[in-house]
């Protein structure tokens, strides 16, 4: 287990604008094994969209909340009232090689 202050020294942290550290944040946290964020968080959001891009598993993906906790591991067509969450549409054939549905989730 590691901290971002491990490595402040090694990635000179010190020097870097304060308010970068989110967009650190978010390139630390879709790259991991797996990731646990909250639902309807747009910060989440974004972060299960690149690992999306990465073609990282959503099996990978939680939620916090129990009732969304596995929200990311099933197809969803997106017709739900929501803005603050990402869908598989957002990067299953984003290079135009094959439609998003449920069958190349």
């Amino acid at each position: 287990l590691f901290f971002l202050d491990d490595f402040r020294e090694l990635a000179g942290l010190d020097k870097m604008d304060p308010n970068h550290m989110g967009m650190l944040d978010v390139v630390v946290a879709s790259r991991g094994r797996a990731f646990a964020g909250t639902f309807r968080s747009t910060f989440s959001g974004y972060i299960n969209r690149l690992r999306g891009y990465y073609g990282m598993s959503m099996n990978d993906s939680y939620f916090g909340q129990m009732k969304e906790k596995n929200m990311m591991h099933e197809w969803h067509n997106v017709n739900f009232d929501t803005y603050a969450r990402e869908w598989p549409d957002a990067w299953i054939g984003i290079d135009g090689d094959v439609l998003p549905s449920e069958e190349v989730f």
